[in-house]
């Protein structure tokens, strides 16, 4: 049974929670329009200070000179060939130049030509200096210490004063993308505002100008003073090339080596050649002679006409051999003798070479011995020319130092000569618009105060109002109810007419009571069918089903919603059992006209349940009225569940749902008795009235009731005030429109 009904809210809250997703927005909307008399009570207040302040507050005036930084250099002879160069002034050179504006040499000389010092408005004290300084001369005098001593010079101290005045109500600044510089200042006095003003121009003007000569002639001693530095520089580094000339015999031999360096070393290329040329003929023909090649003699000897003479011999007698040989055989005399005739002339034709190759080595080691002279004479000539080039090396350093020293000399010269005609004092600096009287007062501005008191008021109106949010502990939405119980919203009822119940009179039930039988169509009908939907689905397989309804308070309409809600049980066709459980006060037996305990009053024994129902005729309703007396000591017990099951026990009849009005768990605990008896609770809250916290602790404490705890009923609601505490999308938001609804379907 209970595993059902906890599905349900699951289920329930599982939807709510897509609800939640509301945006913020709405929420806040809400809370706005339930404070909107305090918020705007806040917002008035503050524009009313806002007022008040306008009205009170000194008038305040502004004048402002404007300083313009020309950036192009004006020459007492201008170029005209050259255009003037100029320049956007960057920040950080304004930022210095407003320092420069603030400086104390500036406001000094403002003081100094305006004669602030006299002037009551600066010389004199404020209210607050003087409390300031009388709490000081007090906490002196208090702990006996002496007043520190201020030697320095009272005139200094007064300046410095009204220095301070002065820096005070001074605003400086550089407008935007421009060159320009603003200065301004405030002043109650308008035609001092706009002196003062001018006097800061003035003598920035006047400090620049200064400055600037200065810095001038600063600049021209300097450049004289290194100029005559850099000349003597200049000429003792000239003179000490010439000396490093002299030195090393630099002055005119640098050609002559080279020439005489070139010379030698074409003598020792064809040196080498010839040596070359020499030992390989010598070689070779020392390789015939050691080889005895004949044929390769009589070539090498072409030349020479002795050897021709032999050669030719020898050439006859190898052809009359050739010729002789065939015929004769190698052992005739002729063949042999012309043999031995070719041996002989072999013999001195190598002899005759061998005078030849005598020659050729004596040929080969002269020219050997005249390369190595020249080779000596070149390794000579090469350390003498690496030695002029190395003092050749250290006179371009010397000669490129004297030459920088001049370049150097040169540049100064040249800047000296400029500084002859540099820009004039005031060529940058000038004023563009002077500071001229203030015709309407720059303080306090009306609509800027305004729109600040405005927004203080609105600040402060936002605090009270959640204050007062955070201070509403009471039920007024669903989703409070959610939050702070866990539990759903079984619906909300509205506040009824005539809600107060009548004096009992016998007989005779209160209207308000018969409110579901007398508007079946209503929103307060609407809801109860709600919560029945609620109990027939938590409670499908129970029967009878067994509802307790409770509150934590009295007067919270407990009992007219279980009255109108076992009203409409029965006028649904359902067997219906309404009893009045709250035997301390029982409410609903009075208001529907019965009297308490009129069974129970001589016997104290349990009657059938059937001799003390009543019957409402209107709609089949039965009710148990309260079964005890008001002097029955079992009043403070209350209703027990074994009375209870023996009640329904002794009836005949079977009924589908059975309603009990419980007292409030509150102040009594008889509720909790019943718990085990009962299928399902439904808690009465009473709109705007019953505190959060204290249902949240009564159903921390009561865990039998909150187990079986099925929703929680809103009653008396202000449907008016509900749509500023609902937003849009939550289940109290549509609940205006319920009651129209069904009127008009009616």
């Amino acid at each position: 049974m209970y595993q059902s009904r906890l599905g349900l809210k699951d289920n329930v809250i599982h939807i709510d929670e897509s609800a939640r997703a509301v945006p913020n927005i709405s929420r806040l909307i809400s809370a706005i329009r339930r404070q909107a008399r305090l918020f705007t009570a806040f917002c008035l207040a503050g524009v009313a200070f806002g007022v008040l302040y306008l009205r009170i507050a000194t008038p305040l005036y502004t004048a402002s000179a404007n300083i313009l930084f020309d950036t192009r250099a004006v020459y007492p002879v201008q170029d005209s060939s050259k255009p003037p160069e100029s320049r956007i002034l960057d920040p950080t050179e304004a930022e210095s130049q407003v320092e420069v504006l603030r400086s104390e040499r500036i406001g000094l000389a403002v003081i100094k030509n305006l004669n602030l010092v006299d002037d009551p408005a600066f010389s004199r004290a404020s209210w607050i200096d003087e409390v300031w300084a009388s709490v000081i001369a007090n906490l002196s005098a208090t702990r006996g210490s002496a007043q520190p001593s201020n030697d320095a010079d009272p005139g200094v101290n007064q300046q410095l004063k009204v220095l301070k005045k002065l820096n005070g109500n001074l605003d400086i600044s550089l407008i935007t993308h421009t060159s320009v510089l603003q200065v301004s200042y405030t002043s109650p006095n308008p035609s001092r505002a706009a002196e003062i003003a001018n006097a800061y121009a003035n003598a920035y003007m006047l400090e620049q100008r200064n400055s600037r000569t200065e810095a001038i002639a600063h600049a021209r001693s300097w450049l004289k003073q290194r100029i005559e530095e850099l000349r003597e520089l200049s000429a003792n580094t000239e003179l000490a090339a010439e000396k490093f000339k002299a030195a090393n015999n630099l002055l005119a031999t640098k050609g002559m080596l080279d020439q005489q360096f070139n010379e030698m070393t074409t003598q020792l290329v064809a040196a080498q050649a010839a040596t070359t040329q020499a030992q390989a003929r010598y070689l070779r023909i020392k390789t015939i002679i050691d080889t005895h090649q004949t044929e390769a003699a009589v070539i090498e000897t072409l030349a020479d006409p002795v050897f021709n003479d032999l050669r030719t011999k020898y050439l006859d007698a190898s052809k009359r051999l050739s010729d002789l040989e065939p015929k004769l055989g190698p052992t005739h005399v002729a063949v042999v003798a012309l043999k031995n005739t070719m041996a002989e002339i072999s013999a001195l034709l190598f002899q005759e070479l061998a005078r030849v190759a005598q020659s050729y080595r004596i040929d080969n080691e002269i020219a050997a011995a005249r390369e190595k002279d020249l080779i000596d004479k070149f390794t000579r000539q090469q350390s003498v020319v690496a030695a002029a080039n190395d003092a050749q090396a250290q006179l371009r350093q010397i000669e490129k130092k004297a030459e920088s020293n001049m370049t150097l000399y040169e540049t100064y010269i040249q800047r000296y000569q400029e500084t002859q005609q540099e820009s004039l004092p005031m060529a940058n600096t000038r004023v563009i618009g002077a500071a001229i009287l203030p015709l309407a007062p720059s303080h306090p501005r009306t609509l800027q105060v305004l729109a600040i008191s405005l927004a203080l008021g609105a600040l402060a109106g936002s605090v009270a109002v959640r204050l007062r949010e955070l201070m509403d502990r009471v039920f007024r939405t669903v989703e409070q109810v959610r939050d702070e119980l866990g539990v759903d919203v079984l619906g909300m009822l509205p506040i009824l007419p005539g809600a107060s119940f009548p004096q009992h009179v016998q007989g005779t039930i209160a209207p308000i009571l018969r409110y579901t039988i007398d508007n079946p169509f209503s929103a307060f009908a609407e809801t109860l069918r709600s919560a029945k939907g609620a109990v027939d689905l938590a409670l499908q397989n129970r029967s009878p089903k067994v509802i307790g309804l409770v509150s934590l308070l009295p007067k919270e309409g407990k009992s007219t919603v279980a009255k109108n809600f076992a009203s409409l049980l029965a006028l649904q066709g359902t067997k219906t059992l309404l009893i009045d459980a709250d035997m301390r006060h029982p409410v609903l037996t009075r208001a529907m006209g019965y009297e308490r305990g009129q069974v129970l009053q001589s016997d104290r024994s349990l009657p059938p349940l059937a001799e003390i129902l009543k019957c409402e005729p209107d709609s089949g309703l039965q009710v148990l009225p309260c079964i005890y007396a008001k002097d029955d000591p079992r009043v403070a017990d209350g209703l027990s569940s074994g009375m209870l099951n023996a009640l329904l026990q002794s009836s005949d009849q079977s009924f589908e749902y059975v309603v009990i009005d419980l007292p409030p768990i509150g102040p009594v605990v008889n509720a909790r008795c019943m718990a085990s008896v009962i299928d399902a609770f439904i808690f009465v809250v009473e709109w705007g009235m019953t505190s959060r916290g204290a249902v949240h602790a009564a159903l921390s404490k009561e865990h039998s009731i909150k187990e079986k705890l099925l929703g929680v009923i809103l009653n008396k609601v202000d449907v008016k005030k509900l749509k500023i505490y609902e937003h849009f999308g939550s289940d109290g938001y549509y609940h205006q429109y319920y009651d129209n609804y069904f009127r008009h379907a009616e």
